[in-house]
């Protein structure tokens, strides 16, 4: 299993080769600013600044680099200033209710609310080259998305219920994005918070989020 060290919107990431290809491994750790203190003593490898752009990184207590709606996390190999992978959350729709596909009638959310993302990524094509295996992966599906209250606060995850994939939704996004692709889409996640932050995070252990 090959890793390469890989910067997200400046931070620190790995990535490693699963089953479905190229995802982030479990390995992120920050010393960016951040909102709290504790965060810095906790985290090791999140840049202070944006590799491309310089601005400043930020990350929460839940070692997820802050984005505001349409603005891309990035992940970056270190020393180099253009992204390999971005997934950018352009904005967050709360319905009660959606359209059973195939069949026209209403259903309700699992968890209290659905929330409809439009979502999009791009993989470098260099990304296949960082691996040892054939296929480079960043994975799109709801089982790598979570949500919180707010910026700091626990993320809650398994939005992946059987009522999010029953609705019927236009444009969805691909399940993943391949290296040298680029893809945009929407996405239906059952969440227990109708606003609060949207996360992606594949691996539960640090990532971007976006407030809704």
């Amino acid at each position: 299993m090959k890793k390469t060290k890989l910067l997200a919107g400046a931070t620190v990431l790995a990535l490693s080769i699963g089953a479905g290809g190229l995802v982030l491994n479990n390995s992120l750790q920050a010393q960016a600013e951040s909102t709290t203190k504790s965060t810095q003593s906790q985290m090791a490898d999140v840049a202070k600044t944006d590799a491309e752009s310089g601005d400043k990184v930020y990350v929460d207590a839940q070692a997820q680099v802050i984005k505001s709606l349409g603005e891309a996390g990035k992940l970056t190999v270190d020393g180099q200033k253009k992204p390999s992978f971005e997934i950018t959350v352009h904005s967050v729709k709360t319905l009660d209710s959606c359209t059973l596909r195939g069949f026209g009638e209403e259903i309700t959310p699992e968890n209290g609310n659905f929330l409809l993302v439009d979502i999009s990524a791009s993989l470098a094509a260099s990304a296949a080259k960082a691996v040892d295996e054939e296929i480079a992966l960043m994975p799109l599906d709801a089982s790598v998305f979570g949500v919180s209250t707010g910026e700091n606060q626990k993320v809650a995850y398994q939005l992946d219920t059987i009522a999010s994939y029953s609705c019927e939704v236009e444009n969805a996004v691909d399940i993943a994005v391949g290296a040298g692709d680029e893809v945009r889409g929407m996405l239906m996640l059952d969440a227990p918070y109708g606003s609060g932050q949207i996360v992606y995070d594949p691996e539960k252990s640090g990532g971007w989020t976006w407030g809704y």
